[in-house]
């Protein structure tokens, strides 16, 4: 999981949704619909050849039952992205 990064266009979109419900990623990753819709804006970001070995419904239940994990993992990426522009 560490190799993949979150592009700026799914970091956009993640963080225009966020916005858009005024949510933070706590608290959607704490919502199972919430949850699959981050899913979802993530899912749309992985390569073609990953988003066709791990479906969207693979994809949501393992953010809903490894939620505090993926929080996490999502937050590093975002930091790191954060990091890079700054660069």
């Amino acid at each position: 999981m560490k190799q993949f990064e979150i592009s700026s266009s799914v970091r956009k979109a993640l963080c225009d949704y966020l916005n858009t419900r005024n949510l933070n990623l706590k608290a959607a990753m704490d919502n199972e619909t919430t949850n699959g819709e981050v899913a979802a804006i993530v899912h749309a970001g992985l390569p073609a050849m990953i988003r066709k070995i791990y479906s969207l419904e693979k994809m949501k239940t393992f953010f809903w039952t490894k939620k505090d994990l993926m929080m996490e993992f999502i937050n590093m990426r975002l930091a790191a992205s954060d990091k890079k522009g700054k660069n």
